[in-house]
C-alpha cells in the first residue's frame, strides 16, 4: 500500500514537473487589480511631485540668474568706484604736491620779506643816527647817498616779497582745502566701494546657494524620472500578468469544459482490481486514518502499465524506495502518476501515444496511479470509463486477461 507521506512528496514532484498553477484566479485578479491601481495612483502622484519640482527647479534657475546679472552690476560698479578712487587719489596726491609748494614758495618770499625789513631798518638807523650828527665840515658827496638808494630799493623787495608770500599763504590755503575736499570724497566713495563689495559678496553667496538648490533640485528631478521609468515597468509588467492570468483562465475555462467531457471515458491503464480507492479511508494494515491522493489497482506480475492518453514524460525513475515512477503530462491539463512498476520503459522527455506501454507491473501484482489536475488530485474513478476494463483488455482474447504480461 502507497504510505501517505510517499504521497505527499509525490504531490511536491508532480508539482515541480508539472509547474501548473493553483486555481486561484478570481483571488490572483484581483490582486492585480489592486497592484495596478496603486501603481498608477503612485505613477500619478510621483508626476505631480515631478511637475512641482520641474517648477521649484525653473524658479530657482531664474533666481540665480538674476542674482547673476545684480552680481554682475555690483561688480561693474565696485570696479567703477575704485577707478575713481583712483582718480580721486591722483588728484589728491598732484593737490598736496602744489600745496606744498605754495607752502614752501610762502616761507621763502616771508623770509626774503623778513630779511629786506630787516636791512631797512638797519638802514634806516644809521641814515637816522647820521642825520642827527652831521659833520659840518665835510661836504655831501654821491657815496654818502647811497643809503637812500638801497633804503628805497628794499622798501619795493621787502613790500613785493610780503605780497607774494601772502598769495603763496592764500594758494596754499586753497590747495589744503581742496585736498581736504578730495580726502573726504576719497572717503565717502572707499565707503561706497565697501559697500558694493559687501553686496557683491552677499550676491556671491545667494547666487552659489540658488545654484546648489537649483542642482539639488535637477538630482530630484532625475531621480523622480527614474522612478517613473521604474514605476511604468512595473505597471507594464503588472498588465502583462494580469493579461496573461485572463488568458490562462480562459484557457483554463476551454480546458475545464474539455476536462469535463473527459469524465468517464479515459481507458483504464490495466486491467485489474481496485484494492484501494480515492480520498479518505482507514488502513488495516497500518490501523489509521489515511489519504490517499489516487487508487492502487492490483493485477498480474509483469501486466503491461499503458499510458491513459497522449503525453509528455516528465518524470520516469526510481522513487525513493517506492519502486519505479513514471509520471506523464497530458494535453488535456491532466498530470497521471504511474507508481509502483517493477519495470520502466520509457524515458523523460518521450511523447506517448494513446495506451502506450510505459512499464510493466512488479512481483507485487499491484502498481499505483494517479490523476491530478493543477496540482490538485482528482479521483480517478471519476475520468475512468465506468467498466473496469480499458481498451486495452477488452481488444485482448478472453484468456490472456487474467494478468499476463502486455
Amino acid at each position: 500500500m502507497i504510505r501517505i507521506n510517499f504521497l505527499g512528496s509525490l504531490s511536491v514532484l508532480v508539482g515541480t514537473a508539472a509547474l501548473l498553477h493553483a486555481d486561484a484566479y478570481d483571488t490572483l485578479m484581483k490582486r492585480y487589480e489592486k497592484q495596478i491601481g496603486q501603481q498608477e495612483r503612485q505613477l500619478q502622484s510621483l508626476r505631480v511631485h515631478l511637475q512641482q519640482k520641474e517648477r521649484d527647479a525653473g524658479r530657482w534657475q531664474q533666481k540665480a540668474q538674476e542674482v547673476k546679472t545684480q552680481w554682475s552690476q555690483a561688480a561693474t560698479a565696485s570696479e567703477h568706484a575704485r577707478q575713481t578712487i583712483q582718480g580721486i587719489r591722483d588728484r589728491r596726491a598732484k593737490t598736496r604736491t602744489l600745496a606744498d609748494a605754495a607752502e614752501w614758495s610762502a616761507t621763502e618770499r616771508t623770509l626774503q620779506a623778513s630779511a629786506a625789513d630787516g636791512q631797512v631798518a638797519y638802514l634806516a638807523r644809521e641814515r637816522y643816527a647820521a642825520h642827527l650828527t652831521p659833520p659840518l665840515w665835510k661836504p655831501i658827496e654821491v657815496p654818502d647817498r647811497s643809503h637812500e638808494f638801497f633804503l628805497q630799493n628794499l622798501c619795493l623787495l621787502s613790500q613785493s616779497a610780503h605780497q607774494e608770500s601772502e598769495e603763496a599763504r592764500r594758494e596754499e590755503t586753497t590747495l589744503r582745502t581742496e585736498e581736504m575736499r578730495w580726502q573726504n570724497e576719497e572717503g565717502q566713495r572707499s565707503t561706497e566701494l565697501e559697500r558694493l563689495r559687501d553686496r557683491q559678496q552677499a550676491l556671491w553667496l545667494r547666487w552659489q546657494e540658488a545654484n546648489q538648490k537649483r542642482l539639488a533640485l535637477e538630482e530630484e528631478k532625475n531621480q523622480l524620472e527614474q522612478s517613473e521609468q521604474a514605476l511604468h515597468v512595473m505597471l507594464n509588467d503588472l498588465r502583462e500578468h494580469r493579461d496573461h492570468t485572463l488568458a490562462a483562465r480562459q484557457e483554463r475555462s476551454v480546458n475545464d469544459q474539455a476536462l469535463a467531457a473527459l469524465r468517464g471515458s479515459l481507458p483504464w491503464p490495466a486491467w485489474g482490481k481496485v484494492t484501494q480507492n480515492f480520498g479518505r479511508q482507514y488502513s488495516s494494515d497500518l490501523n489509521q486514518l489515511v489519504i490517499s491522493n489516487g487508487i492502487k489497482i492490483e493485477t498480474g506480475a509483469g501486466h503491461s502499465v499503458r499510458a491513459i492518453q497522449p503525453g509528455k514524460v516528465l518524470f520516469a525513475s526510481p522513487f525513493r524506495q517506492y519502486g519505479e515512477l513514471v509520471i506523464i503530462q497530458h494535453k488535456s491539463g491532466l498530470t497521471s502518476v504511474y507508481g509502483g512498476l517493477g519495470q520502466i520503459q520509457v524515458k523523460e522527455g518521450n511523447l506517448l501515444a494513446a495506451l502506450e506501454a510505459v512499464g510493466t507491473v512488479g512481483e507485487n501484482g499491484a502498481f499505483y496511479f494517479e490523476l491530478r489536475h493543477d496540482e490538485q488530485p482528482v479521483n480517478p474513478l471519476v475520468y475512468l470509463a465506468p467498466n473496469h476494463r480499458s481498451e486495452i483488455s477488452l481488444s485482448l482474447p478472453a484468456g490472456r486477461q487474467g494478468g499476463s504480461n502486455q
